[in-house]
Parts: structure tokens; C-alpha cells; sequence
């Protein structure tokens, strides 16, 4: 099909588009990809966009200067890291973060001095990106760096299964490929 060069991307460019409209906020986000082999190429999964997406804005929120984004990937795993130099997560939030209604942001810090939020932005990122086939990884950065980690990690195969595709792009609808989700 001759709109498959378009309904798919790779790997660098998911990476931008996620990253591209959070710049110019005053934080530094540093990207950098290494791979083992040619880089993955997925199909345009707007629930994989908006998951990452939101991660991302919950990292440049919180951070004091720079967020790191890393793409890595080899025969057989896919893995983005989105990391920030900010207060990282209290004990409490950390052991039930990606329930609904857990927040860290009720405590409202310089880096981040509007607060608020219920919680449940990362934990929808969280939900979408699992039924994508990602498991997440939540820590602290160790000290004495500050900061968290998400770490989102995908087999390559469920990547690059080409059946992955958000049904909207081919209807001109923009609607979301997750099965039970009840999104607009």
C-alpha cells in the first residue's frame, strides 16, 4: 500500500514528535538513541504518543533544568527512558504510582509551583501504553542525583507489527486503538 510509508514511522521520529512540543519551556531535553541493528520502525499509535507524551510533560514539570530522553533497542526489546533532575518521588507516591488519584503534585515545589493534579494523567499513560505491550518501570534517580525515572520497555516485535495501526488514520478519524478505552 502506498500510504504504509506514512501511517509508519521510525523510531527517531516517534522520539521527536514526542519531545517537539515541549521544548521551549526553560528545560533542557537531551535525546540520545543507540541501537544494536536497524532502528525499529512502528505504525502512527497515537496511544503510544499520548502515553509517552504525558510522561514527558510530568518530567519537564517537575524538573529543575534538563530531562533526558533515551531510545535503545536491539533484535528483540525496544526501551525509552524519560528521566528529569527534579525532587523525584516520595516513598509513598513511589510504591503506588500509575494507580488513579495517586499525585505527587499536591506538593507544590519551585520547579513546579502551580501543584495540583489528580493523578490520573499517568496513570491513563500508563494504561494506554500497556495494552501498546509495554511494561513500565518507575524509580528514583540514586543519589546523590535527584530526579525520577520511567523506563517504558516494548518486545520489537509489537513495535513493529504492522496490525498496530490506529484504525482512525486510515478513516480520517482520530480516535485511539485500545481495546475497552472509552476516549473520544
Amino acid at each position: 500500500d502506498k500510504d504504509m510509508h506514512f501511517q509508519r514511522m521510525p523510531m527517531s521520529q516517534l522520539i521527536e514528535e514526542v519531545v517537539e512540543p515541549h521544548r521551549g519551556f526553560g528545560i533542557a531535553i537531551k535525546v540520545s538513541m543507540v541501537g544494536d541493528g536497524t532502528e525499529p520502525v512502528g505504525s502512527r499509535n497515537p496511544a503510544i504518543r499520548y502515553g509517552l507524551g504525558n510522561l514527558l510533560e510530568n518530567a519537564v514539570d517537575f524538573a529543575r533544568s534538563t530531562v533526558i530522553v533515551t531510545s535503545s533497542w536491539d533484535a528483540r526489546t525496544v526501551r525509552i527512558m524519560i528521566a528529569d533532575d527534579g525532587p523525584g518521588f516520595s516513598a509513598d507516591v513511589l510504591s503506588r504510582i500509575g494507580d488513579p488519584y495517586i499525585s505527587s503534585r499536591n506538593s507544590r515545589t519551585t520547579a513546579n509551583p502551580t501543584g495540583g493534579g489528580l493523578g490520573l494523567g499517568f496513570f491513563i499513560a500508563k494504561t494506554l501504553l500497556e495494552r501498546t505491550g509495554a511494561r513500565l518501570s518507575i524509580e528514583n534517580r540514586p543519589p546523590p542525583e535527584t530526579g525520577a525515572i520511567v523506563r517504558i520497555t516494548w518486545s520489537r516485535a509489537s513495535i513493529e507489527a504492522q496490525g498496530n495501526m490506529d484504525p482512525g488514520q486510515d478513516s480520517g478519524h482520530n480516535s485511539f486503538n485500545v481495546p475497552g478505552a472509552l476516549l473520544p
